[in-house]
């Protein structure tokens, strides 16, 4: 095993040394240029994919140059176990992917905490070994591909794709990706033997191999989707394409300028006040405010966007550290380390990460604050009810400043946010009648006495978890006394088969998949549990599964089982849908027919 081990490692050496050298210019390079630890999330997406198809590439060659028969025949039949084999091919596939992807980026970050004044936080120092382990999960996929059946092995480059929507941060993400990485090894350990084509026996074995195939057939089908929307735009029908959509769908509330929506919202509002109204939206101003989806967490490996800004005049850079949870002050010209910079005039620690916004504001999930630059001091100017995340930071609403947590919305005077640096106490607060994670926009307009506020609930349509969007429209009065004006439920534009795919072609895997994005998260305020899905969806995932079950029957009368598996393969079809079907299909090959004794064999034609 050993020997095996080192012999791999010297047949890529050369093209370790080559991918680590290549990968430390890029990052040496982009260092030199940028400060590579506060880039926006896009960016290091960008680097995980380069390491994971990197790792997928090694993979394939790899396993592909034994998988000729000759030669995957004389690596199994050394005087070792089948399983020492694979890991003495895997050990060095991971060693070489340790030394090309995890060093370089460990350099780099040793030369920006010891040879510059820029932040490098614990969480940092974890960045190598996050790259490292999406490298070896497009490693695994890439060998299972070659190892397994090519009928269905190619399924399991699905499964690193996890880590694009996984909630999971931190350590945390360090654990999903383990995850992952237990459950590529287990079925490559289960594919990695003399008859790849066998299937195994092991009921555990059989669940793990057809996983991934049903999970990719799960995907196709709902990608497929997109080739309906295609043919609806050739067309000329898709309704996100029409020069004027639909009137009363969600489509139209999210592209109306404010003051449109609010006309939309009290319509047919028979309040007296109605007309006034109307009026003084067509001359006022309109505010418009777009909820957060992500707030920045402590421990996370990447940004939302970079938490750092500048003062020119004080030639100050201030950039956030988690480990300090302060602001690192450096020079914004000779870039050398000045001090930190906390709340106020006691320096106190942030109680959470915190990022600029805009031109004046800071946030983190608790407070906004502001810096002054006379002063070089960050003052608290807003702080939230103990229980309420920050869902917008400030923003201007007419004279005052309007603040929107995950459950109300908050009114601040907006002459003493601009004269003075105190924390400022609410005028009004005007609760969310529904969850901020659906919500899709606010508009507001000041009235003579008060606000006219409209709440447009249409995020999650596309996807299926919101099947009831709505606009709601209340007058707030001077005192902060809400009342609704008008309500309005809003169509869904494309039909319900079409949004809700994700659950009638398979229910079960639809929840795995939720569960599984969910894996080692902490909760998220700003996120909305899933609606019920309608009772038409609901029988339409009913017959897919009958159907499924038969066509188990059917096909399982046709392939080569024991009767309990057999069962059990109709079972699963049944629970589990049309994916579960496809699996089945792809696993098993048809059995063969002999021919009857004394019948003759069709002979070719001369």
């Amino acid at each position: 095993m050993i020997d095996l081990f080192k012999g791999e490692l010297l047949r890529f050496r050369l093209w370790a040394i080559a991918a680590f050298l290549a990968n430390l210019v890029v990052l040496g390079f982009l260092s030199r240029m940028v400060d590579m630890a506060q880039q926006p999330i896009f960016v290091y997406q960008i680097f995980a994919a380069v390491y994971a198809v990197a790792g997928a590439l090694l993979g394939l060659y790899q396993m592909g140059s034994y998988r000729k028969p000759n030669q995957w025949l004389n690596l199994l039949h050394r005087p070792m176990h089948r399983l020492h084999v694979a890991g003495a091919l895997t050990g060095a596939g991971a060693l070489l992917l340790l030394l090309s992807v995890a060093v370089p980026i460990l350099l780099v970050a040793a030369y920006q905490d010891g040879l510059t004044a820029r932040v490098v936080d614990t969480r940092h120092w974890l960045l190598p070994v996050a790259a490292w382990l999406i490298a070896v999960s497009g490693y695994l996929a890439g060998a299972y591909a070659m190892v397994g059946n090519r009928r269905y092995s190619f399924a399991a480059f699905l499964l690193p794709n996890l880590f694009l929507y996984a909630q999971a941060s931190g350590v945390a993400m360090l654990g999903v990706q383990c995850v992952v990485i237990v459950f590529l090894a287990a079925i490559l350990a289960i594919a990695f033997k003399p008859d790849p084509a066998t299937q195994p026996r092991n009921p555990v074995a059989v669940l793990a191999v057809a996983l991934p195939v049903q999970l990719g057939a799960y995907f196709l089908a709902w990608m497929l989707g997109y080739g309906v929307e295609v043919l609806w735009t050739v067309t000329g029908t898709h309704p996100l394409n029409m020069p004027v959509p639909p009137k009363g769908g969600t489509i139209e509330a999210d592209r109306a300028e404010g003051k449109a929506i609010l006309l939309l919202g009290i319509e047919r509002s028979r309040d007296p006040e109605a007309a006034l109204w109307r009026e003084q939206v067509a001359l006022s101003d309109v505010y418009t405010t777009y909820p957060l989806r992500n707030l920045p967490q402590q421990g996370t490996m990447t940004n939302l966007q970079p938490m750092e800004f500048a003062d020119g005049d004080n030639n100050l850079f201030l950039v956030y550290s988690h480990d300090r949870a302060r602001f690192v002050t450096r020079g914004l010209r000779d870039q050398r380390r000045i001090g930190e910079m906390g709340v106020g005039e006691e320096q106190a620690a942030f109680p959470a990460p915190t990022m600029p916004y805009g031109a004046t504001y800071l946030y983190n999930a608790q407070a906004a604050y502001q810096y002054d630059g006379e002063q070089r001091r960050i003052f608290e100017r807003i702080r939230l009810p103990r229980g309420e995340v920050m869902a917008s930071p400030p923003q201007p609403a007419g004279d005052n400043i309007l603040v929107l947590s995950d459950r109300a919305a908050y009114f601040y005077p907006g002459r003493e946010a601009v004269n003075g640096l105190d924390l400022l106490q609410p005028l009004m607060r005007v609760a969310m009648p529904a969850a901020v994670g659906n919500l899709s926009r606010m508009d507001v307009v000041e009235l003579l006495d008060g606000y006219l506020v409209s709440y447009t609930y249409a995020w999650g349509v596309w996807s299926g978890e919101l099947q009831h969007p709505f606009q709601q429209v209340l007058r707030v009065d001077g005192k902060g006394h809400a009342r609704e004006v008008a309500r309005r439920a809003l169509a869904i534009d494309l039909p319900s088969v079409y949004t809700n795919r994700n659950t009638w072609l398979s229910p079960v895997l639809r929840a795995l998949c939720l569960g599984a994005q969910d894996l080692f998260a902490a909760k998220d305020p700003l996120r909305a549990r899933p609606q019920p899905m309608p009772a038409a969806v609901l029988w339409l995932a009913a017959v897919c599964c009958l159907l499924s079950l038969l066509g188990a029957l059917w096909l399982t009368a046709r392939q080569s089982h024991a009767p309990r598996a057999r069962w059990a393969w109709v079972l699963l079809c049944g629970v589990v849908g049309l994916p579960a079907l496809a699996s089945l299909w792809l696993l098993y090959p048809r059995r063969e027919r002999l021919p009857l004794p004394g019948s003759q064999a069709p002979q070719a034609a001369a």
